[in-house]
């Protein structure tokens, strides 16, 4: 991130709170909702701007408004590699960041004065390039900064920031444009630009701080990691029963939580050049865990956005709804959103996954229900707030562990207590995350939009329940660590380890009494002669 020039010797003021990981989650969730609100606030824009101010033929529109958030998501997918390698091997936050910023102004310029189909693509494009760079670069700082116990509570902040971006977009957009006019749509979306520049500036990067720092909190925390980790070798009687409580390598590919004994994130690791190797993409695609959260959130991606390409205009074909209408839609997927930090609490404590599988088998029934709505009343009105309102809860129950998830199946298998080794690639984990959404935001609205066109909105219901039914097979099976299979063998494992733990401690209790019997038989037979 981006800081005021200070002096070597001479702390930068504020320098705890601006260093703070509270701080940083603020800014980094303000810049991921500024990024997606920019991008959705225009969806439900886009129908009367492309029919009013560029002339688009009735029956094109679906077909441009598919195509307009599909070019956002495709210029993500290509930049997000690049950026993500760029962060991690020049550890540089500063210059993507600016950079960042720069395109994601002249996008919203480009939008809000657009005349042609042309310059309405080239601002969705600028938009994904920014928000590449964004999300890579933020959520790896988020990572750095935060505590490894904290990593799925700020993760669920990050996601609901995500959320409400995508979804209270359309709303507000809606309203506005509807109320005001196109120009107050964007002079929201300047304002909110401006306090993303104020944060990205405010905040000091951790690493960047520590030379100002005092170094007696790291000291305190040092003898509690050496008693973590000595703790097995205090009872050498019961050592398979500890060794299986204490965290360990393995264990920490078996289940998220183990992670929480790793070490901390204000630990200084030593900066190594990164690349798409084996400490980069390539190795990271070589983790089924991590393939199976990234399809996870393609199949998230895909599912969040066809709400944005559909929902306005199925409201305007089946309600008569305006574009207030059009954005009052998604307030019923918004709320439940809200719960987002809690169930990254929840997970920080249980794991991901499942929270993430019931997530995607909750949101099948009512995905399948979007049949029944077909005419136009209160009570089919009534039925589809219900049934988004649903989909919403689901929703919340994936986003924030598979974005935390992404950060665990990083560190799996990884030493961290080896100095050589280098330090993990966050930022290429992201944005494989990055890549792994866009693709899905670029299958969401086009399948979404041509199966509406071509066999009615029922059918996008069926489509998207087939989709997240297989998802949570995937996700119940491989996300988490080790397969379901193995984790309960894992657990019967254990079982037995406790259960030989006990006998071998009973048999070392035993073998301790026996020589205090021996001395007392001498004087039992004495007294018996």
């Amino acid at each position: 991130m981006v800081g005021w020039p200070w002096s070597n010797d001479k702390p930068p003021a504020w320098l705890a709170l601006r260093s703070s990981s509270a701080l940083i989650t603020v800014t980094v969730s303000f810049a991921v909702f500024t990024d997606v609100f920019l991008y959705a606030v225009v969806v439900p824009v886009i129908p009367f701007t492309l029919r009013s101010r560029i002339g688009v033929e009735e029956h094109r529109i679906q077909y441009w408004v598919s195509v307009s958030l599909a070019v956002f998501a495709v210029a993500l997918f290509l930049s997000a590699p690049i950026w993500g390698w760029m962060a991690d091997k020049y550890q540089n936050r500063r210059i993507p960041m600016l950079v960042g910023l720069v395109w994601l102004l002249a996008s919203t310029l480009l939008l809000c004065f657009s005349t042609s189909i042309t310059m309405l693509l080239i601002a969705r494009i600028l938009q994904g390039l920014s928000a590449a760079m964004t999300w890579s670069v933020g959520l790896a700082l988020l990572i750095d900064s935060v505590d490894k116990k904290h990593v799925g509570r700020a993760t669920g902040w990050t996601s609901t920031a995500l959320t409400f971006g995508i979804l209270l977009g359309p709303l507000i957009g809606g309203i506005v444009y509807d109320r005001a006019g196109n120009y107050a749509v964007f002079g929201i979306c300047f304002g909110l630009i401006a306090i993303d520049v104020a944060l990205r500036l405010v905040i000091i990067e951790v690493k960047d701080a520590k030379k100002w720092l005092p170094k007696e909190p790291a000291s305190t925390e040092a003898p509690e990691a050496s008693i973590a980790t000595k703790a097995p070798e205090v009872s050498p009687s019961q050592p398979v029963a500890f060794a299986s409580q204490s965290p360990s390598v393995d264990q920490t590919s078996t289940e998220p939580g183990a992670l929480e004994n790793g070490l901390s994130s204000n630990e200084t690791r030593k900066p190594k050049a990164r690349t798409f190797g084996e400490n980069g993409i390539i190795g990271l695609l070589k983790k089924r865990r991590m393939l199976c959260a990234l399809f996870g959130v393609v199949i998230q991606a895909a599912t969040q956005t066809s709400f944005d390409a559909i929902m306005p205009l199925e409201v305007h074909d089946l309600f008569g709804w305006n574009s207030i209408g059009g954005g009052l839609i998604f307030l019923p997927i918004i709320i439940p959103t809200l719960i987002g930090p809690i169930v990254g609490h929840f997970s920080d404590k249980y794991g991901p996954r499942w929270f993430t599988a019931s997530g995607f088998i909750f949101s099948v029934p009512f995905f399948v229900c979007f049949r029944f709505v077909t005419e136009n009343t209160i009570n089919h009105k009534v039925m589809l707030c219900g049934l988004l309102f649903a989909l919403g809860i689901g929703e919340a129950l994936q986003v924030a562990p598979l974005m935390a998830e992404i950060s665990w199946a990083t560190e799996d298998g990884r030493d961290d207590t080896d100095e050589d080794a280098a330090a993990a690639p966050y930022a290429q984990a992201y944005a494989l995350y990055n890549i792994s959404f866009s693709l899905g935001a670029i299958i969401g609205p086009l399948l979404s939009g041509m199966v509406r066109q071509s066999a009615g909105f029922g059918t996008v219901g069926w489509s998207l329940a087939i989709l997240n039914g297989f998802t949570a097979l995937i996700i119940l099976n491989w996300v988490g660590g080790a397969p379901l299979y193995r984790f309960r063998e894992g657990m019967k494992r254990n079982s037995s380890k406790e259960a030989v733990a006990s006998i071998t401690a009973a048999a070392s209790n035993t073998e301790l009494a026996q020589p205090t019997d021996s001395t007392a038989k001498p004087q039992s037979e004495t007294v018996a002669h």
